[in-house]
């Protein structure tokens, strides 16, 4: 009857899937069991003999199958010490060497032909044939307990391939996972890079604009012009009308003298709406945000649609604060035009703001009508 070569599969079911063992010493403990067979070390001295590492060897790697050519080698060395024996007449010595083999590597070749030359000898030497008997009994027993461990073997070898394959399917499941993140990440990082670079953008246009904007107003001929032009817009919406044909005059006087004899004619005859102190420290150095220190003027002065005298011992201070307030007042309503007038007080005297109602037309053309 032909036999199942088997390994030591109960060492196989009760291994760990955990490996003790480095893949180079696995490598090491192969080259050990091919260097014990040959010095016939096969299963003493105890401690360095073949049987002992194929044994070590399956313990730490049970589904490594490169160790089994290497157990029928050494099953066969022992069927060839069992017929040097059997030839010498000693048969017991004999069967103990199978059932080393019968033990570890059942399909070694030639081990089943030996045993059945040894059963033979043990017949004709008058061994007891219900022990021959009952030594086969045995052997086939332990080959049906070794196909029932080879079927464990074959289904958890099935199952660590189904698991393996499992995992693989995970780890790579997660890898797309990974690069689907990192793509994402980076898709982020690229979308508020260029929402950073656009938003500088837009702030450089915004400083720009700003920029040309204080250039044209520093240069307007209305704030530089060495005439008193009362009431009349800093910017104004629209165009100005071409003025008409004057009469003919004895003698043209210049535009500074004619503002000086305005000027002194020129009075606010309202009441105020609301009388505002500029601050001395502020009007002497220059600070831009003045009208921001003078309370509400310029929400009053939108509001209120209204005119400003400026009360001042000088233009120049007038002229300043014209700017200011009109620049403060267009941050609240950017269509806002000031008239703003200017009333001379005595030198020493505190500057006042003072916002009257809204007016048609200027104090200087209506003196001069």
């Amino acid at each position: 009857m032909k036999k199942i070569s088997l390994l030591v599969l109960s060492v196989f079911l009760a291994a760990s899937n955990a490996w003790s063992a480095t893949p180079e010493q696995l490598d090491q403990l192969l080259q050990q069991i091919k260097n014990d067979i040959s010095a016939k070390r096969l299963s003493s001295p105890e401690g360095n003999n073949a049987l002992e590492k194929i044994t070590e060897f399956r313990s730490e790697a049970p589904f490594d199958y490169r160790v089994v050519p290497l157990a029928y080698d050494w099953g066969e060395a022992y069927v060839s010490l069992s017929a040097q024996a059997r030839e010498k007449g000693q048969l017991s010595k004999a069967q103990g060497y199978l059932d080393k083999v019968w033990k570890v590597a059942a399909l070694t070749p030639g081990l089943e032909d030996e045993q059945r030359a040894l059963d033979q000898a043990m017949a004709k030497s008058g061994v007891d044939t219900r022990a021959v008997a009952a030594k086969e009994k045995a052997d086939a027993e332990e080959q049906a307990r070794q196909r029932e461990l080879a079927a464990a073997a074959e289904k958890e070898k099935e199952r660590l391939r189904i698991e393996a394959e499992k995992q693989r399917k995970i780890a790579a499941a997660e890898a797309a996972e990974k690069r689907r993140r990192e793509a994402a990440e980076k898709a982020r990082r690229a979308e508020q890079e260029r929402q950073r670079r656009a938003e500088q953008e837009r702030q450089r246009q915004l400083a720009a604009a700003a920029a040309a904007k204080q250039k044209q107003s520093s240069s307007s001929p209305v704030l530089n012009s060495p005439i008193d032009l009362d009431d009349i817009a800093l910017d104004p919406v629209a165009p100005a009308p071409k003025p008409r044909p004057a009469a003919p005059r004895a003698a043209a006087k210049t535009p500074t003298a004619q503002s000086t004899r305005l000027w002194a004619q020129a009075k606010e005859e309202s009441d105020a709406i609301a009388e505002y102190t500029v601050p001395p420290e502020a009007l002497q150095s220059k600070d831009r945000a003045i009208a921001e220190k003078m309370g509400d003027i310029c929400q009053k002065m939108v509001d209120e649609d209204a005119s400003v005298v400026v009360h001042s011992a000088g233009k120049s201070d007038y002229r300043w604060l014209a700017v200011r307030l009109t620049l403060c007042a267009r941050r609240i309503d950017r269509g806002y035009r000031l008239r703003h007038s200017y009333q001379p007080v005595d030198e020493g005297e505190p500057v006042i703001v003072a916002l009257h109602p809204p007016r048609d037309s200027s104090l200087l053309k209506q003196v001069g009508q």
